[in-house]
């Protein structure tokens, strides 16, 4: 890695070859955000995509101290949340998929020591809890954290995945859902998740495919193409061969698009109810299509460890 200077950010070094796998990289898009320019690299092998140069370590840490879900300058009141869910309940349902993915997986261990990074408002880790697992979950922002103790009746650890200190081998089950796309060095962060990690044990990682068929359309004005918050751009290649690297065997990947009701609700809200949900359906009927294809806009990666 080589070190430059960008304007505007702070910049600790620029990748001259691809972290997943090694091989050559070209530039694939730059992406301007406000005042700032944001250089896209694209490996010539496996895919991976990647904001090359990248933000400081310190930087993306004060970042999301303070923009926490991306809910910039919107304090959120727990009841918000929960009143939200309860009418679009996509946390719920993700975090059920998940946790039953996961639950045929691990059968063969005994220990329900579960990590959750980056736990968000805490859906995922109240229902590692319903299921029976002993939870430690990491946020930086204070808001979800404070509503993730109500959610969940845990308390959130203030830190980063790359300062969290824990003994190694005592997790079963590590959960990265919507965080990894965010990590300053995936390498640091898969590494990590290894040696935490009992051998069999489960790392479940949920993040946007860069492969989907809005992405490929869209391309670099894809809304999941956004530094500084995403980083990192991976499909279901990418993802499998970074895995590998660090000993882990990937056993299933999930497509999973979803579009909000309530987005349709405004965009068709001249049609009327009856309408909306017609359209609703037919929605979900070509999205899970599309999933079928595997070219869904999240995927929903599950692997083991193999090595120790």
């Amino acid at each position: 890695m080589s070190f430059t200077v960008q304007r505007g950010i702070s910049v600790s070094g620029k990748y001259d070859f691809c972290p997943a796998c090694s091989s050559s990289i070209h530039c694939w898009r730059n992406k301007r955000v406000g005042d700032i320019e944001y250089r896209i690299e694209k490996c010539t092998s496996c895919g991976y995509a990647f904001v090359n140069p990248r933000p400081t370590l310190k930087f993306l840490i004060d970042y999301y101290l303070n923009t926490g879900h991306g809910q910039k300058d919107k304090c959120k009141l727990v009841d918000d949340v929960l009143n939200s869910e309860k009418q679009y309940p996509n946390s719920t349902i993700d975090a059920q998929r998940i946790i039953k993915t996961i639950e045929l997986m691990n059968l063969s261990i005994e220990s329900k020591a579960f990590l959750d990074v980056g736990c968000g408002y805490g859906f995922f880790a109240r229902e590692a809890i319903i299921n029976g697992y002993d939870v430690v979950a990491l946020e930086l922002a204070s808001e979800e954290r404070h509503i993730a103790k109500q959610v969940a009746g845990l308390e959130p650890i203030s830190t980063s995945f790359e300062n969290f200190t824990h003994s190694n081998n005592s997790f079963s089950v590590i959960l990265m859902s919507q965080i990894l796309e965010h990590a300053f060095d995936v390498n640091l962060w898969i590494s990590k998740a290894k040696e935490l990690l009992v051998t069999g044990g489960v790392l479940a990682v949920a993040l946007p495919n860069f492969h989907s068929i809005f992405r490929k359309i869209l391309q670099e004005k894809d809304p999941y193409i956004c530094p500084p918050d995403h980083l990192n751009f991976f499909g279901p290649r990418s993802i499998t061969t970074l895995l590998k690297k660090h000993g882990f065997n990937v056993l299933e990947i999930q497509w999973v698009s979803r579009i909000p009701l309530a987005s349709l609700e405004r965009r068709f809200s001249f049609l009327g109810e009856n309408c909306i949900a017609i359209v609703s359906k037919m929605t979900n009927l070509t999205l899970m299509v599309i999933d079928g294809f595997h070219l869904g806009m999240i995927m929903n990666v599950y692997a083991k460890k193999v090595v120790s």
